[in-house]
């Protein structure tokens, strides 16, 4: 994870209100990067491994709220400028 230029992109989204949630994302980033043996970087490259990833966190992680998974497709859109569909969208 490119975590200053990742911060940056953070803090230029309106949709986020405060360091705190900041400080989370990055956080549940790392979280993520532990869980699938991966960067986030390696992740977001690659869409078969964005999904495995996703489903990865919600059988592993507590994401109940979604936190890992957004803190993910947050990743994916400050790496690729565009948003990862949602996971019942996708047919392989």
């Amino acid at each position: 994870m490119i975590e200053s230029d990742f911060r940056m992109f953070l803090e230029n989204d309106p949709s986020i209100q405060s360091y705190k949630a900041i400080n989370s994302r990055i956080s549940k980033g790392r979280t993520v990067e532990r869980c699938c043996g991966q960067s986030l970087d390696m992740i977001v490259a690659n869409d078969t491994l964005m999904y495995a990833c996703l489903l990865l966190i919600n059988r592993n992680l507590n994401n109940s709220n979604g936190a890992y998974s957004n803190a993910l497709r947050k990743y994916y859109t400050f790496a690729n400028h565009n948003t990862f569909p949602q996971l019942n969208a996708i047919t392989f």
